[in-house]
């Protein structure tokens, strides 16, 4: 374990999901002090969102993301760690000490915070909008219910299923999970994917076995162009490689079309100027560090390929242990 530097030192926090937290609970333990500053109105980012249990963490084998989520909380708050929810940044100031903060919660007065660092924690948001902007038909239908983006959806609808013909938007993990979920359930499924498969290989693998009993139909190089009402469900336009146009009627779509990183509030501040990005993530190297002095990114906002929350988590330590070794 890495010796704690001889005064506690601030650290701002932007963000208070899995890696936000581990951050915090790590640089208390190694005599820092850190201020989580969360927007929404509890810890736990996108976990909050996902009440299904979660298979991937070590440990809790039988724990919804949410109930994760409250128990990473209820830690940092028995460690005592300053946490603020509902409030957000309206002012960043570099100096030679480090950062000077303006914090912002609802009907009080902006309050100051000094930090000798910054670690930018504020993870990803669900691409629903942006990824069907200007395509006819999207947004009404939508708006009725009928198109999903949300990542675990349609488990609710799953006794439904029978019966019902499903589209299945999108070429990733959540795509290829939610198309195995709704086939199996008993619908008629079809995967739409827009350049090339990029799930992992063993829930592909399951896919293609149930392509090959006929319970999917799965479209590579596939474009979405349209979405209309049609006798009580949903036609939707299809062009493929070729150019050709093929349309497809189902009841019900579930848009799987991956994530954004939350950096855009970046570029209110020109304390920020100039931090590196690929794709709206923010480029860090090994141990966190982004292209801007003393400013960390941990977890999904610096991670379009691995998201989990075992990775997040393990993000949170590893800034941590770095910036103790500065001092």
């Amino acid at each position: 374990m890495n010796k704690s530097p001889a005064k506690p030192l601030a650290v701002g926090i932007v963000g208070g999901g899995a890696a936000g937290m581990s951050c915090a609970l790590w640089l208390k333990h190694l005599g820092y002090t850190p201020y989580i500053i969360e927007h929404n109105a509890k810890l736990g980012g996108q976990l909050l969102q996902l009440n299904r249990v979660n298979r991937w963490v070590l440990g809790s084998p039988d724990k919804t993301s949410a109930e994760l989520a409250g128990l990473y909380a209820e830690h940092v708050s028995r460690e005592s760690v300053s946490i603020q929810c509902n409030a957000r940044l309206t002012a960043v100031k570099a100096g030679q000490a480090g950062y000077d903060l303006m914090i912002e919660e609802p009907g009080q007065a902006a309050n100051p915070l000094s930090v000798r660092a910054l670690v930018i924690a504020t993870g990803a948001r669900i691409l629903a909008h942006e990824a069907f902007a200007g395509i006819p038909g999207f947004q009404s239908l939508y708006d009725e219910g009928l198109i999903s983006s949300f990542p675990i959806g349609h488990v609710d609808k799953l006794a439904e299923m029978p019966g019902k013909t499903i589209a299945v938007i999108g070429g990733g993990d959540n795509a290829y999970y939610t198309a195995l979920d709704v086939a199996l359930a008993g619908a008629r499924t079809y995967l739409l994917i827009r350049s090339r498969p990029k799930a992992r290989n063993a829930v592909r693998r399951e896919i293609e076995s149930l392509v090959g009993q006929g319970l999917i139909s799965a479209y590579n190089d596939t474009q979405v162009s349209a979405f209309r009402r049609h006798q009580g469900g949903i036609e939707i336009a299809l062009q493929g490689p070729e150019a050709a146009i093929e349309r497809i009627n189902v009841d019900l779509v579930f848009a799987r079309t991956g994530y954004a990183a939350n950096t855009e509030f970046l570029d209110a501040f020109e304390a920020f100027s100039g931090i590196a990005k690929e794709a709206g993530y923010l480029i860090t190297d090994p141990v966190k560090r982004t292209s801007i002095p003393w400013v960390y990114a941990i977890g999904d906002v610096a991670n379009p390929k691995h998201q989990s929350v075992v990775g997040a988590i393990a993000d949170g330590a590893v800034a941590a242990q770095d910036l103790s070794e500065r001092g």
